[in-house]
C-alpha cells in the first residue's frame, strides 16, 4: 500500500514534498521521478516483494507509473504476459499492472481483480492515464483548474502546492446533509475524486481531460439477472472462499479484525479454515451499549484464532490530532473506532482483512427493512405522524428504538432514493435550511448518484454508489492508512457483488431477517449467537463525550472557530443547550459542527 502523487510541470523538490506529507501511507520508502513534462512522488509500504526493485516511480521502456493498491490476480496475468513475450525484474503486482497497460491499454483495468489508484505516463501518447477501483476502495483526488493537473492520494498533498484552494459551497452542503463528502466532491473547489470505476485520460498538450466508466454495476446485475438461483448460490460460496484466499497474498505479518459480528466474524472463520494460529483483533468501549468485546471473544473462541483485545477511550487531546490529519471534514465517529483498531492491530501486523461492504452487498443496514415497512401505510399517514415523531426523545445509546422511529417518519419520502438518502442524513432539509441559512442548497442540488427501480435493490445501489465509498471505505483507508496499516475487504470482490444483488429480494431481506443468505453461508462457520445477534455499528459514544469536553465546548461556543461563516451559530448554541440539557440528543448533529469548525480552524492556522 502506498501514496502517489503527480502534476504537470517539472519540479522534484514540489512531488518529494507532496509524497513526505503522506509518509504515513508509505513509511518504508519514498521516491521521486521527473523530466521536463511531469513529476512523480511516491512512498511505500512494502507489502509484495520487499526488496529496492519495487520501489516507484517504476518505468518500463517509454511508461512510469504510480501505483497504490493491490492487484489479487497479479500472479496470472503475469503467467500470461510472459506467455506474450514480457519480462519482469521484480514480484510486485506494480510491475504487472505497468506491462499490463502496455500490452492492452486501458482495457488492462477490466482484467484486474483488486483495489487500485494508479497513474501512468505514457510518453509516446503524451498523456496520463489514471483509474481507480470498481468500488473506491483506494482514494484519489486531482485539481483541474487552468493548466495545472496535479493528483494524489490525500487532498492534504494537493494542498502543499500554491493554488489559492477555496471551499466548495456544494460540498459543505454534502457533509452537513451526510455526514461525508461524496459523488466526485471535495471540500475544496477544482478538487474531485475520481469515481470509482472510472479511468481518467489527462492530454498533456491541450491540458483536457477525459473521464469513462469502464465497469457498470447494474450492467453487471443485468448480466446474471436470469441465471439459475441454486447456481448463483454456489459461484456465491465459492467466490466468498475465494475471494478470501486471493487477500491472503503478504511477505508481511497479516491478521483480521474480528468486532464480533457476523461480517468480520465470517471472514475471520474462513481465513481460519487453512491457517492455524491466525491473528484476530477487536477493541471496545466502557460505555455498555457501545462495547462488543464479549461477542468477539465468542466467535474468536469458535473458530480458534489468536484473538487480541484491548478497550479504549479517548480525551480531548486524541481527537484534537485526529481533526488535524484529516484531509476534509469527516463527520462519521465511527473514524475513531476504526482508526484505535488499527493502531492497535499494527503492533502485529502490517495487512488486515476487513468485514467492509457485507451490509451494502447482503442487506445488513436496519434502513433495508425500514424500506419494506414503508410499503405498508400510504404517505398521508407519515405526514400526520410527523407532530408526534417531533416529540419523541433521543437518548445517548446507539441507535435507540426512540432515534430509529423519529427517523423513519421524519424523513419519509414516497421516492426511494430521495427517503433512503433522508434516512442517511444528519441535517435534514429542514435543519439545512436553520444550520447554513443563505448558503443553503437542496437536496436535489447535492449530486447523490441514484440508482435505478424501487425496490431493495435501488436502495443497496445508493449505498454502494454513495454511503461505501464517501463513507465507509474512505474512513476506513484513512483510519488504517494514518497507522501504515493496509486494510483488505473481501465482501468487494467484483465477481460477487453482482451475484448477490441478482437475487430475489427474500435472499437479502426474509421477512424481517436481514442478511438471509449470508446468515445461512455462516451457520457452516459459525456459532447461533454470533448469527442472530442484533446489529450494531462499529460507533463510539460521541454524544456523552461532547457533553464532558471542554475541546468540544470551545470550539462550538469560541467565536473564533466560526470564522469560516458557513453556519447560524444561533442555531449551533440553540441544539448544543438543548444537547447539554439532556433535552434532546443532538450529538450527531454537534460532532459535525465540531469537526467541521475545529478542521477549518487548523487549516487557517
Amino acid at each position: 500500500m502506498c501514496a502517489i502523487a503527480g502534476f504537470n510541470w517539472q519540479d522534484k523538490k514540489l512531488a518529494a514534498k507532496m509524497a513526505v506529507a503522506m509518509k504515513h501511507r508509505g513509511p518504508d520508502s519514498g521516491g521521486v521521478w521527473s523530466d521536463k513534462v511531469v513529476s512523480f512522488g511516491h512512498r511505500r509500504l512494502s507489502i509484495l516483494d520487499l526488496s529496492s526493485q519495487g520501489n516507484q516511480p517504476m518505468s518500463y521502456k517509454d511508461k512510469v507509473i504510480v501505483f497504490n493498491g493491490e492487484i489479487y490476480n497479479f500472479a496470472e496475468l503475469k503467467s500470461r504476459l510472459i506467455q506474450l513475450g514480457h519480462k519482469f525484474k521484480s514480484q510486485t503486482d506494480t510491475e504487472v499492472v505497468l506491462h499490463a497497460y502496455a500490452q492492452w491499454g486501458a482495457e488492462c483495468v477490466k482484467r484486474f481483480n483488486g483495489m487500485w489508484a494508479f497513474c501512468i505516463y505514457d510518453k509516446t501518447k503524451n498523456f496520463l492515464f489514471l483509474s481507480r477501483d470498481r468500488f473506491g476502495i483506494k482514494p484519489f483526488y486531482y485539481y483541474w483548474h487552468g493548466d495545472k493537473f496535479v493528483f494524489a492520494s490525500e487532498l492534504s498533498a494537493i494542498s502543499k502546492l500554491s493554488l489559492n484552494l477555496k471551499i466548495d459551497k456544494k460540498a459543505v452542503n454534502f457533509y452537513f446533509y451526510q455526514k461525508y463528502i461524496g459523488g466526485d466532491l471535495t471540500i475544496y473547489e477544482h478538487c474531485y475524486k475520481l469515481l470509482p470505476a472510472h479511468n481518467l485520460i489527462y492530454d498533456l498538450k491541450s491540458n483536457k481531460l477525459q473521464k469513462r466508466k469502464y465497469w457498470d454495476l447494474e450492467k453487471e446485475i443485468a448480466k446474471v439477472e436470469k441465471g439459475n438461483i441454486t447456481e448463483k448460490i454456489d459461484k456465491i460460496n465459492y467466490f466468498l472462499k475465494d475471494s478470501v484466499e486471493k487477500r491472503l497474498i503478504s511477505d508481511v505479518p497479516l491478521g483480521s479484525f474480528l468486532s464480533g459480528g457476523l461480517d468480520s466474524s465470517l471472514i475471520s472463520a474462513l481465513i481460519s479454515r487453512n491457517h492455524e494460529n491466525f491473528s484476530t483483533f477487536s477493541i471496545g468501549f466502557k460505555q455498555g451499549s457501545y462495547n462488543e468485546l464479549p461477542f468477539s471473544k465468542i466467535a474468536a473462541k469458535h473458530i480458534k484464532t489468536k484473538h487480541h483485545v484491548k478497550y479504549f477511550s479517548f480525551d480531548d487531546p486524541y481527537i484534537l490530532e485526529l481533526v488535524k490529519k484529516m484531509d476534509e471534514p469527516f463527520g462519521d465517529s465511527s473514524l475513531i473506532s476504526t482508526h484505535l483498531l488499527s493502531q492497535f492491530a499494527r503492533k502485529k501486523v502490517t495487512v488486515s482483512l476487513s468485514g467492509d461492504g457485507g451490509d451494502e452487498v447482503f442487506g445488513g443496514y436496519d434502513t433495508y427493512l425500514a424500506h419494506k415497512f414503508a410499503r405498508f401505510a400510504p404517505p398521508i399517514i407519515y405526514k400526520a405522524l410527523k407532530p408526534l415523531a417531533q416529540n419523541i426523545k433521543i437518548s445517548d445509546k446507539k441507535l435507540s428504538l426512540g432515534f430509529k422511529i423519529r427517523k423513519f417518519i421524519l424523513d419519509y419520502s414516497s421516492d426511494i432514493n430521495a427517503r433512503h438518502a433522508n434516512w442517511m442524513s444528519i441535517f435534514n432539509e429542514e435543519a439545512r435550511v436553520n444550520l447554513l441559512g443563505d448558503f443553503y442548497l437542496g437536496n436535489s442540488e447535492i449530486d447523490l448518484r441514484e440508482s435505478s427501480g424501487n425496490g431493495l435493490e435501488a436502495a443497496q445501489l445508493h449505498d454502494v454508489y454513495n454511503y461505501l465509498p464517501g463513507d465507509i471505505l474512505k474512513k476506513t483507508d484513512m483510519a488504517s492508512m494514518l497507522n501504515s496499516l493496509e486494510v483488505r475487504v473481501p465482501f468487494l470482490d467484483h465477481r460477487l457483488v453482482p451475484l448477490m444483488l441478482s437475487l430475489p429480494e427474500s435472499y437479502r431481506i426474509r421477512g424481517f431477517k436481514t442478511k438471509y443468505l449470508l446468515k445461512e453461508i455462516a451457520r457452516k462457520y459459525l456459532p447461533g449467537k454470533i448469527i442472530n445477534r442484533k446489529k450494531r455499528g462499529f460507533t463510539v459514544p460521541v454524544s456523552a463525550y461532547i457533553r464532558s469536553s471542554k475541546l468540544v465546548r470551545e470550539v462550538l461556543t469560541n467565536s473564533k472557530y466560526y470564522q469560516h461563516n458557513f453556519v447560524n451559530r444561533d442555531y449551533i448554541a440553540s441544539i448544543y443547550k438543548s444537547h447539554m440539557g439532556r433535552k434532546q440528543n443532538y450529538g450527531r448533529e454537534l460532532w459535525l459542527v465540531f469537526v467541521f469548525n475545529l478542521w477549518y480552524y487548523n487549516q487557517k492556522k
